[in-house]
């Protein structure tokens, strides 16, 4: 699959802290975690990640391991969603509507900008989520894999990663250590309705093993929210009741 571009940001919703630990939860419209609204279509929105490099000399970003990270995250949401049933497109796909890069890019950044405030109010209030509070407006209903998708995909990562040296102080004096969050974020795909977001924050190796930090924890809350076949792939496992 052709990817969009990736685009790196820092927002309030990202902030991670040395108090963070292994968590995970989600929040999601009753429609969906009912049946009402199935999810079996995905459009996948370019992923949004940042890395920040914490030393004894103070913070630094990494560019380029930010969007080998970014890539890594998108393919591990693909997966799960995949592995659900979930069909996937692409965002920047232009499918058989005949729309240019040009045009769907300016329809991507309008929503990425729309998304960013609205990431920033969820994060306050997140249950808010389940009341409908949300919305990106029916303009996403532009994208060409709209006309396919049940609900477009934002995938959202910000890590900070401390150095041997800066780890070493923080044992002796405190201070800050790795950590990380993943946010996937699902909106109705034809009126921007925003209709369940997960958030996980994990505990191991996050930059090198995503798939670890965040695998198992991702699949238990597809199944909170009833995404594709996850929850009944769950209740075969045993996992989930």
């Amino acid at each position: 699959m052709r990817r969009g571009p990736a685009v790196f940001v820092v927002l309030a919703v990202f902030a991670v802290t040395s108090a963070s630990t292994a968590r995970a939860s989600s929040y999601v419209q009753r429609k969906v975690s009912s049946g009402q609204f199935p999810i079996h279509t995905a459009c996948m929105m370019p992923p949004q990640a940042s890395l920040t490099r914490i030393s004894v000399k103070g913070a630094e970003g990494m560019t380029v391991e930010s969007a080998a990270w970014a890539a890594a995250l998108e393919t591990l949401v693909e997966a799960h969603l995949k592995s659900a049933g979930v069909e996937i497109n692409s965002a920047a796909s232009p499918l058989s509507s005949g729309a240019s890069a040009d045009e769907i890019r300016s329809v991507i950044i309008d929503a990425q900008q729309k998304f960013r405030s609205v990431s920033a109010l969820m994060d306050k209030k997140p249950g808010k989520i389940s009341k409908a509070a949300y919305t990106l407006s029916d303009q996403v209903g532009m994208l060409p894999c709209s006309v396919n998708s049940d609900v477009l995909v934002f995938v959202q990562g910000a890590g900070q990663v401390v150095t041997a040296g800066r780890g070493a102080m923080t044992l002796l004096i405190g201070g800050p250590v790795d950590a990380a969050v993943l946010l996937v974020t699902m909106a109705d795909a034809k009126t921007g309705e925003i209709l369940g977001m997960i958030r996980i924050r994990p505990e191991d190796d996050f930059v090198q093993k995503p798939e670890k930090s965040f695998g198992d924890r991702l699949n238990n809350e597809l199944a909170n929210m009833n995404v594709g076949s996850a929850r009944k792939n769950a209740q075969a496992s045993g996992h989930w009741n």
